[in-house]
């Protein structure tokens, strides 16, 4: 059986398959969504997490939220910023708050994935924004380990957009910026529709459809003949995204962690669990056009007139990474083995055999080091890698190709082997790197990195 058959039969055992039909539905949507902006070198906000009943649609269902909207607020900042976030936990369960590929410190009150706020109580983050941090678009959701994919496939999460001197390029300036995040939520009126199967744990959790800014088939207006420039974060817990749209001109601009050196055009774009990217569309004649993925339309986009041509200019200058200080070898297990419909699988997956434990440090690295990890799969299924703190460049994706931009997540391919080399510049600490799977992450399948 096929990883989506899994998934999709996980969806209908939790009562929450919707009828196809029902794909037909609808809405015209915002050109962005809502959004706080800093000034004078600072975002300061509060982001109260509870759960409640949205609107959905013409009715309403069950969901946690950052000030009770789905998706949470989206937040534009600069290098050198700094986020002031007053987190207030109003959840039944323990919380924490990462910011999902930024390059900031995670030690006190910064991008600190072992903190834990309590129900009731409100923690103060301070996450200062380097200058070295390179612009793009990122993501903030909870990291409390075991909670994760709970939490963020009911709703806790939001877009981050740093913006630099490249976000004045024509190439990007003269199109029509859009915020598009991708999740899966199950669909009901209570907190029951978040309970899970072994199924679940065992290949990750999903929702019936991936809805667009919590819309389902949202749609879309080209605004003149300007290409339309889509900032997509997918972040649904284990659905893997590859977006198209027939008959429109592709060009991609980022990578999950940066922007390219010069856009690039494509088909298609595939992205993991916690992946972003950036990308131009350009319609060659007037009329409607779908945004999908390999399962479904994900939004409509009518344009009243042929998109102008882009000139495809120089972006983010790129230099792959040669030399290495040392090199060390990561492996993907899966342990303990189950049978399900007939088949074979692993129960659980690990890195190098071991179960995740807060107080061992599984990698030690020297300050102003650059590593290479060689992270061999030798599980069933892929798996979206990620580190925190340091972006990484991918010497080889598997199959013997070094990927251009900067990343801070990657796929690891079933049966292959990924290189990656990390700079362990700028910022030191202890955090972590995970499956973002967020299931196989809650079941242990992390490893904690200190650098010192």
């Amino acid at each position: 059986m096929e990883r989506r058959e899994f998934l999709k039969l996980s969806a209908l055992a939790g009562g929450s398959l919707i009828a196809a039909d029902w794909l037909i539905t609808t809405e015209l949507a915002q050109a962005s969504s809502s959004e706080m902006v800093s000034a004078n070198g600072l975002l300061k906000l509060k982001l109260i997490a509870d759960e409640r009943l949205i609107k959905y649609g013409s009715t309403t269902r069950w969901a946690m939220t950052y000030n009770g909207v789905f998706p949470a607020p989206t937040l534009r900042v600069k290098p050198g910023d700094t986020l002031q976030i007053s987190l207030v936990n109003k959840l039944s369960s323990p919380t924490n708050l990462h910011t999902h590929g930024l390059h900031t410190s995670p030690s006190g009150n910064g991008d600190n994935p072992l903190l834990m706020i309590k129900p009731g109580e409100t923690f103060n983050y301070s996450i200062k924004i380097p200058m070295t941090q390179k612009s793009g678009t990122f993501w903030y959701h909870p990291h409390h380990h075991e909670l994760t994919a709970g939490q963020v496939a009911s709703g806790l999460f939001g877009a981050i957009i740093v913006e630099d001197a490249l976000d004045s390029l024509p190439v990007i300036k003269n199109a029509t910026e859009r915020t598009l995040v991708l999740a899966d939520p199950r669909i009901g009126k209570t907190s029951a529709v978040a309970a899970t199967s072994q199924m679940d744990l065992m290949h990750g959790r999903s929702g019936p459809n991936t809805l667009v800014n919590g819309i389902l088939v949202p749609k879309f207006i080209a605004v003149g003949n300007a290409p339309e420039r889509l900032r997509i974060v997918n972040s649904c817990v284990s659905q893997y995204q590859t977006i198209s749209m027939n008959g429109a001109q592709i060009w991609q601009l980022s990578s999950d962690s940066s922007r390219l050196s010069n856009p690039y055009k494509t088909t298609s774009v595939t992205l993991t669990p916690g992946q972003r990217t950036e990308i131009l569309i350009l319609a060659p004649k007037a009329g409607a056009y779908t945004l999908e993925n390999a399962e479904q339309p994900l939004a409509k986009f009518t344009y009243k007139s042929p998109s102008v041509q882009i000139n495809a200019s120089a972006l983010l200058p790129f230099t792959p990474i040669r030399k290495v200080d040392k090199s060390r070898t990561i492996r993907v297990l899966g342990m303990g083995m189950g049978m399900m419909s007939g088949m074979a699988h692993e129960a659980s997956f690990t890195f190098d055999g071991k179960v995740f434990d807060a107080n061992r440090v599984d990698q030690t690295v020297k300050f102003n080091s650059t590593e290479e990890w060689q992270i061999s799969n030798n599980s069933s299924m892929d798996h979206p890698f990620h580190l925190h703190v340091w972006p990484f460049q991918v010497a080889d994706d598997g199959s013997g190709n070094f990927l251009e931009g900067w990343h801070d997540t990657v796929n690891l391919p079933s049966g292959a082997t990924v290189k990656i080399r990390i700079p362990f510049k700028d910022i030191s600490g202890t955090t972590v790197y995970h499956c973002h799977i967020l299931d196989h992450e809650d079941a242990g399948m992390m490893g904690i990195v200190k650098v010192s």
